[in-house]
């Protein structure tokens, strides 16, 4: 025959051990508490099965007898013979009366008198007396109880989880010790429960700086005279700048329902019954738990998951959505700077192209003087003409090499940005499943502890006398 325990984890779909929820220990302490509840009930809607419950107590020949408040069914009384050796002349049965009778039952001259051939029984403060009373001369006595110490027929030992059978208990009515252990197993691994799942911080690095436009400026060439002609200085050529560049953008993480209901919020504890700590979000969890272990609340526990794990969807939906707008807007950063360097290198052509055709005028001016200082002033000319061209140049290709590295760093910053959302993505939906799992779990193991704790309702509501009906 399959143990209690076997009987129950077929039941429950639990696993039993020393350490789990129930453990062993605890399991045996509810198989106890059922063969108590049932009995009680069994015999409260049925008394006339009380006999299938019933203990006989040794003999004894003193008064005051206490058996822990049972049930008593009959109490006999020995006849001035040995019961142990003659059951058939020996026993009397008592009948019970009042404790109020007391002093009647020993009063000879009281119809209530007591004798060995019309004994009685009180029920007292003291435990059982029996009147007459014993005096160890063959005049013991014995009480048929209904039993209130659960105990192993096998070995008549203290009943625990690995037995089988129950003494002083019908067998039929094992299954409804079975049903009560396996419903208050179900109840404990439920409060065993707990929602601690923290949703992580998302941490995204610093978005990357523009580089300073360059400051340039043209070297200075003073004025040449020859003879009564003044050569002009040579032209300035404009600085090159980067316009419209904008800003780059930068990523947020999402807040859903305010800043005290933020998902990334630290979990506060919470009070079932405090309607504000229904709508903060940091409190979520540890309401869930209070509902779990406090409240033992099963439908209140079930919506509050679900209410967590719709949340989470949101949370991860409006995360994706902010992803999105980040990338739209890291696209028009990325083309806008594309466009403005373009431009400075436009610009930059067009400022050497102007120095050149200036410094050219310059030149030709001076071809018309054939004097040492004009062909000074040209070669003079020439070169500033060179060094500026050369400076220009060698500006804007740093500053080039700068926008590039600028470029660059935008790029892996995107990237990075994108690789640490997904992952915190891919967390939230992690915890989102084990969530989901859990009250998948708790809610199949509330829809067995129903269907078994209607089965032994049910058991008894059978049992129970119908209206109108001895």
């Amino acid at each position: 025959m399959a143990t209690f325990e076997e009987r129950v984890e077929g039941l429950t779909g639990l696993t039993v051990t020393s350490s789990s929820s129930p453990t062993q220990a605890e399991l045996t302490e509810f198989l106890k508490d059922g063969v108590i509840e049932v009995t009680e009930r069994v015999v409260t809607l049925r008394p006339q099965e009380a006999m299938s419950f019933q203990r006989e107590s040794s003999i004894y020949n003193d008064n005051g007898l206490d058996l822990g408040g049972p049930k008593i069914i009959s109490v006999l009384r020995e006849n001035n013979a040995d019961g142990s050796s003659d059951g058939s002349t020996a026993w009397r049965e008592c009948r019970q009366v009042s404790a109020g009778k007391q002093s009647r039952v020993v009063d000879s001259t009281s119809l209530e008198y007591a004798t060995k051939y019309n004994p009685v029984y009180i029920i007292g403060n003291s435990g059982i007396n029996v009147y007459p009373t014993p005096d160890d001369t063959n005049d013991g006595y014995k009480v048929y109880y209904v039993n209130n110490v659960p105990t192993d027929k096998t070995n008549e030992v203290s009943l625990i989880y690995s037995h089988s059978d129950i003494k002083y208990f019908p067998s039929d009515k094992y299954y409804l010790v079975i049903l009560y252990a396996a419903c208050q197993s179900l109840l404990n691994n439920l409060s065993s429960y707990s929602i601690s799942e923290s949703i992580p911080s998302l941490s995204l690095p610093a978005a990357p700086v523009p580089p300073s436009v360059p400051s340039f400026t043209t070297p200075s060439i003073s004025a040449v005279t020859v003879g009564s002609t003044v050569l002009g200085e040579m032209p300035d050529i404009d600085s090159t700048t980067i316009s419209n560049v904008g800003t780059p953008p930068t990523y947020t993480a999402p807040t859903v329902g305010g800043a005290t209901e933020e998902l990334t919020a630290s979990i506060e504890a919470a009070t079932a019954g405090e309607a504000t700590d229904k709508y903060d979000f940091s409190r979520w969890f540890d309401l869930a738990a209070d509902y779990i272990e406090d409240e033992e609340d099963i439908e209140l526990a079930q919506a509050q998951i679900q209410k967590i794990g719709k949340y989470i969807d949101a949370y991860s939906t409006q995360m994706q959505s902010n992803l999105n707008t980040f990338n739209k807007e890291d696209k028009e950063y990325q083309a806008k700077l594309q466009e403005a360097i373009q431009q400075a290198q436009i610009n930059s052509q067009k400022a050497v192209q102007q120095a050149q055709l200036d410094a050219q005028k310059i030149t030709q001016q001076a071809q018309l003087d054939s004097s040492k200082e004009a062909t000074q002033a040209q070669l003079d000319a020439a070169d500033a003409q060179q060094e500026t061209a050369l400076l220009l140049q060698k500006e804007n290709q740093e500053y080039a090499a700068k926008l590039q590295q600028f470029s660059s760093d935008l790029g892996k910053y995107s990237a990075e940005v994108q690789a640490k959302v997904q992952d915190h993505a891919a967390q939230i939906n992690e915890i989102s499943a084990e969530i989901q799992k859990d009250s998948t779990e708790y809610n199949w193991m509330s829809q067995r502890y129903g269907a078994l704790k209607g089965q032994y309702d049910q058991a008894f509501g059978l049992m129970a006398p119908k209206e109108g009906k001895d």
